[in-house]
């Protein structure tokens, strides 16, 4: 037996999905490579082509096809509804101000986490490569996905699931590595789960990108609903020794009570 969720998909839809997600990929697209890529009819590319740029989703430079500004305008909308987002942009700034470091508070969507939220100190954190173009891992960015498994947002959000959920999450995304010391173990990852549990807080030490540490607290609505999970990130050299097991730590979950006690007060009766 199926849930019938293939059935209720519509395949037009669906089609213009991947269409968008292929222009994003290849960072523009003609029509000809959108039809080699997906291996669609010229017309039936067209059509679609033709229907999103209309509705603003689409934007036509030349003859290459590029994703529109009505994604920011949608994505916005998106973003400030979250719940409590007032007071989360408000808390991700004061973490920023109390650690010195940088911040960002991430949710989960569909498997993965992404950023809505984010403040970044003044203080320049990381040496670029002097033979390469600068790098852009460190950088987490508004909207951009992330394998929940590979930050310490993402592992505080995990550790607050019943493990119904978290296995779900692994069959569909699996456990990818980031570096060489992103956790790729599904045992693995259920032991870091339990000491998260006991702690209180995750830890990610350059699971996502190396060279970068981060310490990530999930964030609870008034209902006990996990909102997200806001967390610091810096150099591992820095991020080490007393300001690894204590400065950062303590300054995180200040923040964090303090945000839960201001969604708690404001919510609404």
């Amino acid at each position: 037996m199926t849930d019938g969720s293939e059935y209720n998909r519509v395949k037009t839809t669906q089609l213009s999905i991947r269409i968008l997600e292929t222009i994003k990929e290849l960072d523009g697209a003609r029509l000809s490579e959108i039809v080699s890529s997906l291996d669609i009819a010229k017309s039936t590319a067209h059509k679609h082509l033709h229907t999103l740029e209309e509705a603003g989703y689409l934007i036509k430079e030349g003859g290459t096809y590029q994703i529109g500004l009505k994604f920011l305008n949608l994505g916005e909308y998106a973003r400030e509804r979250w719940p409590g987002f007032e007071y989360i942009k408000n808390a991700v700034g004061e973490l920023t101000e109390r650690t010195d470091e940088e911040c960002d508070f991430v949710v989960e969507d569909h498997g993965r986490v992404t950023t809505i939220e984010e403040s970044y100190h003044k203080w320049v954190k990381y040496e670029e490569p002097s033979d390469g173009p600068p790098s852009k891992e460190y950088r987490a960015r508004i909207g951009s996905y992330y394998y929940i498994h590979a930050t310490a947002s993402g592992l505080a959000i995990l550790a607050e699931y019943p493990t119904e959920r978290v296995n779900e999450i692994i069959n569909k995304w699996g456990l990818p590595a980031k570096t060489e010391y992103t956790i790729t173990s599904q045992s693995t990852l259920f032991d870091e789960l339990e000491q998260v549990a006991e702690r209180g807080y995750s830890v990610d030490d350059q699971g996502y990108a190396e060279g970068m540490r981060s310490i990530g607290k999930a964030v609870h609505g008034p209902d006990g609903r996990v909102l997200g999970a806001l967390s610091v990130s810096g150099p591992a050299y820095r991020v080490d020794g007393v300001v690894l097991q204590e400065k950062i730590p303590n300054e995180l979950i200040a923040v964090v009570d303090s945000l839960e006690q201001t969604l708690e007060e404001e919510a609404p009766l």
